[in-house]
């Protein structure tokens, strides 16, 4: 009996230290006192309180069930401060990734939009119109990044009366409970919007696709083929873009549901994200294949057909990140520490963008590499070349009595075709006369 009121001071005097040297609350100081106490560890031994796996998963069940929230994550973060864990960081990954794959994205744009400068088309609109949107998604995952305490420091250095004003501090990247409630509430938010341009910046890289599909192939039927692939993309985007913003009602429960003081319904947004991941990559595969069946009934070069199969398999690699981005929504279903957890999420979301958009303007980036590197990039060998060409064709004959020989000399000159430097016109013997008699133009 002693020793076991010997000990409930002890207990009490850990639970009085540890509530003077933070801001433990009190619910979750009861269930430290509840646990401890049937404890094999010393009441001042902190190392074998926090080694202790049963004793601190019973006092986390504890806590969830008896404090809210933001109760059980002060006492979470103030059990970690206690017990020294180490801090977890991954602020500066999405920054990097949104950083290069967004400037690649932007230079890509502009190559397509200077190649293309006297004969812009729907195409190249649609392709402004993925990187309107894929740049706001790429900002708020930076803003949600950059803007953490580390690099707030060094952006106050460069301008602290207009930076300073700007910069939040939000931390994505870090555990959930190491940050300020209105940061998480922030985060969530920004994460919110990002999704929204997510869903709407995929529909339109394919859109772009399909636009090049159009303005490279003549078949009647494929070209039908591909505007009713546009009228679905156009509803995919819609549906999931308008689906995000109304996933939660009223729509600000989206970003405040975490903290269980307000009131709303929300669907399954796993499930929802989940159904717009596979439909994607439905629609991915089947916008890469579209074009194979016109490609196999190509009569090219070697070299030249080597390119065109390059151009239009680079989508894969799109599928690709798209497979990868599947795993990282495993951990978003799972997880409880949404501002660590779902940084995958977030930058395999702005790579897959990116990426789409830069894909979509490989054409053009190949039409200037080309002009600038003719030996490395131009088909030279290639009897299908469209590269300038000049052949000289020179005769003679002798005027019969006269003693006179006249010569004849004749230049053929082969150009590139004007406002088509982006694409690689890919007709099909049967079709190029009807082609070029009646060919739908503006794609």
């Amino acid at each position: 009996m002693k020793v076991k009121w010997v000990f409930s001071i002890a207990v009490a005097g850990l639970l009085a230290i540890v509530q003077a040297q933070g801001q433990m609350p009190a619910c979750a100081t009861k269930c430290l006192g509840s646990y401890l106490a049937n404890s094999t560890c010393s009441a001042t031994d902190f190392a074998c309180i926090c080694a202790d796996v049963t004793l601190m998963n019973g006092v986390q069940d504890c806590v969830l069930g008896s404090c809210t929230i933001k109760q059980s994550l002060t006492a979470k973060n103030e059990t970690s401060t206690l017990c020294g864990d180490p801090i977890r960081d991954r602020t500066t990954v999405t920054p990097v990734i949104t950083g290069v794959s967004g400037g690649l994205a932007i230079i890509a744009v502009f190559l397509r939009l200077w190649d293309q400068y006297n004969n812009l088309q729907i195409g190249d609109m649609t392709a402004v119109a993925s990187l309107v949107l894929a740049l706001p998604m790429g900002g708020l995952e930076f803003a949600s990044t950059l803007l953490s305490e580390s690099y707030a420091q060094v952006y106050n250095t460069i301008d602290p009366m207009l930076i300073g004003k700007i910069v939040s501090h939000l931390g994505f990247g870090k555990d959930i409970w190491t940050l300020p409630f209105n940061n998480i509430t922030k985060i969530i938010q920004y994460t919110w919007l990002t999704e929204i341009f997510y869903m709407a910046a995929m529909g339109f890289t394919k859109i772009t696709i399909l636009c090049l599909y159009l303005k490279v192939f003549p078949s009647k039927p494929f070209r039908t083929t591909c505007f009713v692939t546009i009228g679905v993309c156009i509803i995919f985007a819609l549906v999931f873009s308008l689906g995000t913003v109304f996933h939660c009602w009223p729509v600000s429960y989206g970003w405040t549901e975490w903290s269980g003081e307000t009131q709303g319904y929300c669907i399954n947004f796993n499930a929802f994200a989940w159904a717009h991941a596979i439909v994607n990559i439905i629609l991915d595969l089947f916008v890469i294949f579209l074009p194979i069946p016109q490609l196999l009934r190509l009569a090219l070069g070697t070299r030249r057909k080597v390119h065109v199969i390059l151009m239009f398999s680079v989508g894969f690699f799109i599928t690709i990140v798209s497979v990868i981005r599947l795993s990282s929504l495993v951990q978003f279903a799972r997880s409880n520490n949404a501002t660590y957890d779902n940084v995958p999420t977030a930058y395999w979301s702005v790579l897959e963008a990116f990426v789409s958009i830069i894909c979509t303007c490989m054409p053009a980036v190949r039409s200037i590499l080309r002009r600038v590197f003719p030996t490395c990039f131009g088909s030279s060998n290639d009897p299908n070349s469209y590269e300038d060409r000049n052949y000289r064709i020179s005769s003679s004959r002798n005027l019969t009595g006269t003693g006179i020989t006249k010569t004849v000399q004749h230049t053929v000159s082969i150009l590139p075709k004007s406002g088509d430097s982006d694409v690689i016109e890919l007709m099909d013997n049967e079709e190029n006369e009807r082609h070029n008699n009646g060919r739908e133009n503006g794609w």
